[in-house]
C-alpha cells in the first residue's frame, strides 16, 4: 500500500547495553510516503515537516493505552511537557477512556520507541496508538545488571534477563534516558523530523559491514538502511540555515559508520536549535507560524464508500469528510488507487486513469483560503469514478481502493505533500 518509511535514532547507552550483549533499537518513527519535509527557522536550525504541524496554540488531547505503571506515566507527562515552555502549545492528558485523544501512547515491549509524525496521527485508527515507548528500553539497565550479578549471573545478559528482574522489582527507570527519549518522541508528536537529513551534514560509510550491521541488530534490508541510515533532504529543506548537531532530534552517530571519523553521542536536553524552530512553529503571542506553508485538514472520515454501477462500466467512489483549509492558497489532489488484497499496488502503463504508474482516479482542486466544506454528509456532492475497462486482469483477486489527498505547494516548489490516507478493506470486482 503506501511505503513506511523508518528514521533510526540511538535510544539506549551503547556503553551498558551493548558491552553486555542486549541489543540497541532504532527509532523507528513511522511517516507516510512524501512527508519527508523540513520547516525554516532561526539560526541554529532544526528539522520539521511544516505541512503536518498543528494548529499554533492548540490543546493537544493525549491519553495512554492500557499498560504502563503509575509511576512510568507520571515521568512521561512530565518529560513531555518540557515542549510547552516553549512552544504555543499545550498537551493535556485524559483519561484512558476518551475517545477523542489524538495522541496515544503505548507503554509496553516490542514496538520499539517512534511516534505518528505530527497530524499524521490522524491517519490512526481511535483504537490505535500514535506514539510507542519500549519500557525494557527506558529501565535502569545498570541497576537490574548488578541484581544479576549478585544472584551469580556474570552474563553476557539478555533482554528476557532485564524483563525478569523488571518484574520482581519494577519502577527502577533510567530518569536521563526516559527523559530524552520521551521528549525526542513528542517532538515528532509535534512534526519535528530528524537533524542527521541535513544535507552534507554526515559522511555516511556506505559499506557492506555497515549494511550488515543493521541487517544483523534490526533486521533492515539495504533499502531500509539507505533511507534510516544516510537518506538526506534537499537543499529547500534547509532555507540557509546551519545545521545543529546538538538536536535532541539528533540521533547518535558512531565513528565507524561515517567515512572522516564523524561521531555523535546522544542528546539528552533541547538545544537552542530546538527551543527556536518549536518557538518558530508554534510562537506565543500569534495567531499562526511564522512560516505557515499552504494546508489542508481532513476530518471526521466517516467512511469511503464503493459501489459497482453497471450502467455506467465502472467503480464509484465516494469518500464522507469535512475539509478545512488554511490562510494559504494549495492545489489538492483527491486520488483513489487500487491495489490487490496482498497489498500491492495494481500497475498500469496506460496514458489515462494512471497515478504515479498505478491504476487511480482523481480530482485536482483549487481550495479558498480558509475554507470549509463537507463532502457526501447532508447530500451527495463528490465522487471519484474508475472505469472498468482502465483495470486490468487481477485473476480473481479482490481489491483495496485507497483515498489519499495530496497538496501541491507550487510557491515552494513542494509537491504531493500527502495530507490524508484511508483504504477499504478488500472489495470483490464483478466479472468483465
Amino acid at each position: 500500500m503506501k511505503y513506511i518509511l523508518f528514521a533510526f535514532m540511538g535510544l539506549i547507552s551503547s556503553t551498558v547495553l551493548l558491552a553486555q550483549g542486549l541489543p540497541k533499537p532504532g527509532c523507528t518513527t513511522i511517516l507516510a510516503d512524501a512527508m519527508f519535509s523540513e520547516v525554516d527557522t532561526t539560526k541554529p536550525r532544526g528539522v520539521a515537516d511544516n505541512y503536518h504541524t498543528w494548529e499554533n496554540g492548540k490543546e493537544l488531547l493525549v491519553k495512554f493505552m492500557p499498560g504502563g505503571g503509575k509511576l512510568l506515566r507520571e515521568k512521561v507527562m512530565q518529560s513531555a511537557k518540557e515542549w510547552e515552555k516553549y512552544a504555543n502549545i499545550r498537551f493535556r492528558f485524559v483519561p484512558d477512556n476518551d475517545p477523542n485523544a489524538v495522541i496515544r501512547v503505548q507503554l509496553g515491549k516490542g514496538h520499539g520507541h517512534n511516534s505518528a509524525v505530527g497530524t499524521e496521527a490522524k491517519f490512526r485508527s481511535k483504537d490505535e496508538q500514535t506514539i510507542n515507548f519500549d519500557t525494557i528500553y527506558l529501565s535502569d539497565i545498570t541497576y537490574y545488571i548488578s541484581r544479576l550479578q549478585k544472584k551469580g549471573n556474570s552474563g553476557p545478559y539478555n533482554v528476557g534477563n532485564i524483563e525478569d528482574e523488571m518484574a520482581i522489582e519494577p519502577d527502577h527507570w533510567s530518569e536521563k534516558e526516559l527523559r530524552r527519549v520521551v521528549v525526542h518522541e513528542f517532538g515528532h508528536a509535534l512534526g519535528l523530523l530528524h537533524e542527521q537529513s541535513f544535507p552534507g551534514a554526515i559522511n555516511w560509510n556506505k559499506s557492506d559491514s555497515v549494511y550488515n550491521y543493521y541487517q544483523e541488530t534490526q533486521g533492515w534490508d539495504r533499502d531500509k538502511v539507505d533511507f534510516n541510515v544516510f537518506e538526506v533532504a534537499d537543499q529547500f529543506y534547509t532555507n540557509g540555515t546551519t545545521y545543529d548537531p546538538r538536536s535532541i532530534m539528533h540521533y547518535s552517530v558512531e565513528s565507524w559508520q561515517t567515512t572522516d571519523g564523524y561521531s555523535l553521542k546522544d542528546n539528552y536536553e533541547l538545544s537552542a536549535g530546538d527551543k527556536a524552530l518549536i518557538a518558530a512553529l508554534y510562537p506565543k503571542g500569534q495567531k499562526e507560524a511564522l512560516k505557515l506553508v499552504p494546508k489542508v485538514e481532513i476530518s471526521n472520515f466517516n467512511k469511503l464508500t464503493v459501489t459497482t454501477q453497471t450502467a455506467r462500466k465502472g467503480l464509484v467512489i465516494e469518500p464522507v469528510f469535512d475539509l478545512k483549509t488554511n490562510s494559504r492558497l494549495g492545489e489538492v489532489y483527491f486520488v483513489a488507487r487500487l491495489a490487490t488484497e496482498d497489498g500491492y499496488y495494481v500497475r498500469t502503463s496506460g496514458l489515462y486513469y494512471n497515478w504515479g504508474g498505478t491504476v487511480a482516479t482523481y480530482k485536482k482542486m483549487t481550495l479558498l483560503p480558509n475554507s470549509k466544506v463537507s463532502y457526501n454528509k447532508a447530500k451527495k456532492n463528490f465522487e471519484l469514478f474508475l472505469p472498468f475497462e482502465y483495470i486490468p486482469d487481477l485473476k480473481g483477486k479482490k481489491v483495496i481502493v485507497e483515498f489519499s489527498v495530496y497538496l501541491d505547494d507550487a510557491s515552494n516548489n513542494q509537491y504531493n505533500k500527502l495530507m490524508y490516507y484511508s483504504a477499504t478493506n478488500p472489495l470483490s470486482l464483478p466479472q468483465q
